[in-house]
């Protein structure tokens, strides 16, 4: 940590209340802790049945198979499929590097697919121009909670013979239609990563209802490793340190904890809790194995966190709303994808998401009160310190995620906090001059897709 970070930091870690993306288990009570860690290097499948039942019946009537991490499960799929050096795979150009890297790791070639501005998500006629001889899968991606316009994806990957996976990392009980997302392709992607709908800190799990693929995807959980001992210690003491400080009142002092536990890795060795190798290309392997399973440990928290997610819906409906309004009462709806009022669009919100070309000046006027760094889809590929060309990416290819990526603008919706923000939010519109209403209002034309 350079010497000249750490005013900003301190600084920052005295500022109260900061919103971040991630939501720190504040209701896990002294027993819960005791039962999770009690559980901890343990091969308990019961367990991991328990949590992937539960998960399944959040999404419809099919089964989920759980891997370590998301982006596991989709290696795990595409080997179950046969995709290798011969295959090319969709992907939207506003994902994750870790998707990438899964791909590369096949040996297979990414295509990206641009995006479309009213969803964020992927678009039919964008995946259509990216469809060759050699594509073997499309993955459509849901972003932010919201919906992508999925039924013409379905029939475009059914004219074509094509394997349609749903990528719902980022939108679990969103809904189209009255169908839950995960429930229109051949199979669906769910990550629970920390900043992802359902947080168990890491995981991910493959949904579907085809029972064939269903036994192949289970053979590969059985052929997976476990994480070693140590990572899983790592990744319950992240548990415990995320439920001490990622709350609105303590997420200041977050960035400072993090920069430490970095230098404590470095300086003693200590085993990270992250599975951070997968954020850069996939030119070498990595320190721990790949796929594995999930722990047990984390499966522990994954059904606390299942059993309440009915709750957890109620909550995060509520904010939208609420920041919505707050939108209204400003007349700054303009700038707010026209998805978010679509009523065949039943939407669990992870965050509320526009962009506009001001983007750079709202993120600074938010970071009063947002852990705005932590804003997603910047650039058509995020999560990774590397150039989007080791990625496969060349500049152009997907010309609408380019121009709408650096406007983005990100609000949580995942804090039980939400009248606090609600309130910051409504403050921050009416702030004067420079506040958040003067810059959403200082073009008059909004931008594609910020309508």
């Amino acid at each position: 940590m350079r010497l000249s970070t750490v005013p900003g930091l301190l600084r920052r870690s005295t500022r109260s209340p900061l919103f971040g993306f991630v939501e720190g288990h504040g209701h896990l009570s002294e027993g819960d802790l005791s039962r999770i860690k009690a559980v901890i290097g343990k091969a308990d499948r019961e367990i991991i049945r328990d949590f992937e039942c539960l998960f399944a019946s959040l999404v419809g009537g099919g089964r989920a198979v759980s891997f370590a991490a998301g982006r596991m499960g989709f290696f795990a799929l595409m080997k179950c499929l046969g995709i290798g050096p011969a295959s090319e795979v969709v992907l939207q150009g506003a994902t994750c590097s870790v998707m990438v890297n899964a791909v590369q790791r096949c040996g297979a070639t990414v295509v990206f697919a641009d995006v479309d501005p009213d969803t964020f998500g992927s678009c039919a006629t964008h995946i259509e121009k990216c469809l060759t001889s050699r594509t073997r899968m499309i993955v459509a991606q849901h972003s932010f909670g919201i919906p992508c316009d999925i039924k013409p994806i379905v029939e475009l990957a059914r004219s074509r013979g094509i394997f349609l996976l749903e990528d719902c990392a980022l939108s679990l009980g969103s809904k189209l239609d009255g169908v839950v997302v995960g429930n229109f392709g051949d199979a669906a992607l769910f990550s629970t990563d920390h900043s992802k709908p359902l947080n168990t800190l890491s995981g991910g799990l493959i949904y579907t209802r085809h029972a064939d693929l269903t036994s192949k995807l289970l053979e590969a959980q059985a052929a997976a490793t476990e994480l070693p001992a140590a990572k899983q210690h790592a990744m319950w003491e992240r548990v415990c340190l995320e439920r001490r400080y990622c709350t609105p009142s303590s997420y200041g002092r977050m960035e400072i904890v993090d920069r430490f536990e970095v230098l404590k890795s470095k300086i003693l060795g200590r085993t990270r809790p992250f599975l951070d190798e997968d954020f850069r290309a996939a030119t070498s392997g990595s320190s721990y194995p790949y796929p594995s399973k999930m722990p047990v440990c984390l499966a522990a928290v994954g059904i606390i966190e299942s059993r309440r997610w009915s709750r957890t819906v109620a909550a995060r409906k509520k904010l939208l709303r609420g920041l919505l309004d707050v939108a209204d009462e400003n007349g700054i709806t303009h700038r707010v994808p026209r998805s978010y009022f679509d009523e065949r669009r039943d939407i669990v919100p992870l965050r509320l998401a526009w962009t506009q070309p001001e983007g750079v000046d709202v993120r600074e006027q938010l970071a009063g009160f947002v852990h705005v760094s932590w804003t997603w889809f910047l650039a058509p590929i995020v999560g990774t310190s590397e150039p989007m060309e080791t990625f496969g990416y060349r500049t152009g290819a997907c010309p609408v995620s380019e121009r709408i990526g650096p406007g983005m603008v990100n609000l949580p919706c995942n804090t039980s906090e939400g009248d606090l923000l609600i309130a910051r939010f409504r403050a921050a519109t009416r702030s004067g001059s420079r506040g958040l209403r003067a810059l959403v209002d200082s073009t008059t034309s909004p931008s594609s897709g910020a309508l």
